[in-house]
């Protein structure tokens, strides 16, 4: 995922999932800012994707205490 930032004019897009959606954003961008030309201070910006790794281990334990109170729930039924 990353988002298209143009350094020229100060602009950047939203988040685009996939890279035909950046391309279509930087094309876009370029026609309608810069008449089609290519400025000098595009790039793009990588979003972190976040990762079950990423989760702070007190709200894991805490999850995972809820799933297990949650299952024997139901099989104590």
């Amino acid at each position: 995922m990353k988002r298209y930032r143009c350094d020229d004019c100060g602009s950047t897009s939203t988040v685009c999932v996939t890279d035909g959606a950046y391309w279509t954003e930087a094309r876009r961008h370029r026609n309608i800012a810069h008449a089609g030309l290519i400025p000098d201070g595009e790039r793009a910006i990588y979003v972190p994707v976040a990762n079950l790794l990423d989760i702070p281990r007190g709200q894991a334990v805490a999850s995972a205490i809820l799933f297990v109170v949650m299952v024997a729930a139901v099989f104590m039924r």
